[in-house]
């Protein structure tokens, strides 16, 4: 038996220009590091073991349509109706909408309904571009919605004009919803099912943050992004939930969820009404990529090796969610060693480096507790914006508690070391170091997929279930 365990960890992205398009493999960075373990030292190597992909996602999305998990099928739902808003995700998404819309355009024409608004859930991210439409939507799709007379929108979260007040969610969320969803009779979303770090992704989510006002996305973030009872698996979290009730409260009446592999390739499509179809497309993500603990049996890890892959895009800001999902299973000192070529993206708006909008946490470096009030006064005085906050605040904390080495292209050191985040260019040296931080038995843990991965326990599908009340308690 060898004394060293040789891991291979993807290191991977992909352009979000290229989304809707995913299964063009010259729009992705596709490449592998590997590196030799003490076996004595390897807690756990996490590796799903993923489904064959459905092959045809427009079929699979027709059959959905037509046998939903929950509820009426979407043919019955348009029975009667006078207008639909169609609610798809943004670029920065890699749900391939260009080959979901297809069925649901067919049975929007078969039930006769022509006042048809196909939305898109920016959130308070920068429009899609003409070229985004094309790779997002697809032109057989755009042409239709021409040819039929169908509208496109996007969200414009600082226009108040252009939005609806319904209420105010129990949370305390006040809720103004964009007025051409807010006028339709049905109301679908079309997005993927994955867990995050608020708790889930897709569903009620293309409603908040996705087409909402400005002051809807930043009461909703700011007081609940920063919650303990907000991370990975928790579906019955205070923001997920506060989604959902959202969500609701809008006549969110279905939703149709993709389950993506770590390629790209749709494994499950799932249709029906909200949230029920929603809850169960998190089951079966969960299924396949939530893992058993090894915490119980050998203790939380010294160092977590996470991995990235291509369904995510070009900039760490979001690749780097799995961030949060590693800290659930470290200790409080370790070491979270991150993979992320991180190459940068041009858009239409310009050009964004690969450490683009993590300079947000500059002025709160180095992380600390003390920074860390300071993030919390300023997020609660509105003098940081949480739709970016949302992201880097949360790597920030656990930045505080854990020590995070970025592996990364040579080109971001520079920004890298301007931010004063630890970055590299070569695993080796990285693991090197952690190790010499830790000892000779360190114990090591490999999520080579992290940004999708997260343990069994920390999953929460209902306030009944049990939880984890505070990051050490994993």
């Amino acid at each position: 038996m060898s004394d060293t365990y040789h891991a291979v960890i993807p290191y991977e992205s992909m352009d979000p220009l290229a989304i809707g398009a995913t299964d063009d493999d010259s729009k992705k960075h596709r490449d592998t590091l590997n590196l030799d373990i003490p076996a004595a030292n390897l807690v756990a190597a996490i590796y799903p073991d993923e489904p064959a992909p459905v092959g045809d996602s427009t079929e699979a999305a027709r059959r959905a349509l037509a046998e939903p998990f929950d509820g009426p099928t979407f043919a019955e739902l348009l029975a009667g109706k006078q207008s639909i808003a169609v609610v798809i995700d943004n670029q920065f998404r890699p749900t391939p909408s260009s080959r979901l819309l297809p069925p649901v355009f067919d049975a929007i024409e078969a039930a006769g309904v022509t006042d048809v608004r196909v939305v898109c859930a920016n959130g308070k991210v920068f429009p899609m571009s003409e070229a985004d439409m094309e790779q997002k939507i697809g032109p057989a799709n755009l042409a239709r919605m021409e040819a039929n007379g169908w509208a496109f929108h996007q969200n414009d979260p600082q226009n108040a004009d252009a939005y609806t007040f319904v209420g105010v969610s129990s949370g305390g969320t006040p809720v103004w919803l964009h007025t051409e969803v807010a006028s339709s009779d049905l109301k679908i979303t079309i997005g993927q099912a994955q867990a995050n770090h608020w708790g889930a992704g897709g569903g009620g989510k293309l409603i908040l943050p996705g087409v909402v006002s400005d002051a809807t996305i930043e009461s909703n973030h700011c007081a609940f992004v920063t919650s303990p009872q907000t991370h990975y698996g928790a579906y019955a979290g205070p923001m997920r939930t506060d989604i959902d009730e959202v969500a609701t409260m809008c006549g969110l009446d279905c939703t149709m969820n993709v389950i993506l592999d770590t390629h790209g390739r749709v494994i499950d499509c799932i249709f029906g009404s909200h949230p029920e179809a929603h809850r169960e497309a998190i089951r079966r993500f969960n299924a396949i990529y939530a893992y058993d603990s090894w915490v119980e049996e050998h203790g939380q890890a010294d160092i977590v090796i996470c991995g990235v892959f291509a369904p995510t895009d070009h900039l760490f800001f979001h690749t780097g969610w799995g961030c949060m999902s590693a800290d659930l299973v470290l200790k409080d000192g370790g070491t979270i060693i991150y993979t992320s070529p991180s190459p940068g993206v041009s858009t239409a708006i310009g050009d964004f480096p690969g450490f683009a909008l993590m300079d947000l946490m500059t002025p709160y470096m180095p992380p600390s507790t003390e920074n860390y009030q300071r993030v919390l006064h300023d997020i609660h005085k509105r003098e940081i914006q949480m739709w970016a906050g949302c992201i880097w605040v949360p790597i920030y904390e656990v930045m505080t508690r854990k020590h995070l080495t970025i592996v990364t292209l040579e080109e971001n050191l520079g920004m890298a070391a301007d931010i004063g985040l630890d970055a590299t260019t070569s695993l080796d040296e990285a693991f090197a170091a952690a190790m010499a931080r830790h000892g000779a038995d360190a114990k090591v843990a490999i999520l080579p997929y992290a940004r999708y991965q997260l343990p069994k326990n920390a999953v929460r599908m209902a306030s009944s279930d049990p939880s984890i009340l505070a990051h050490a308690a994993v």
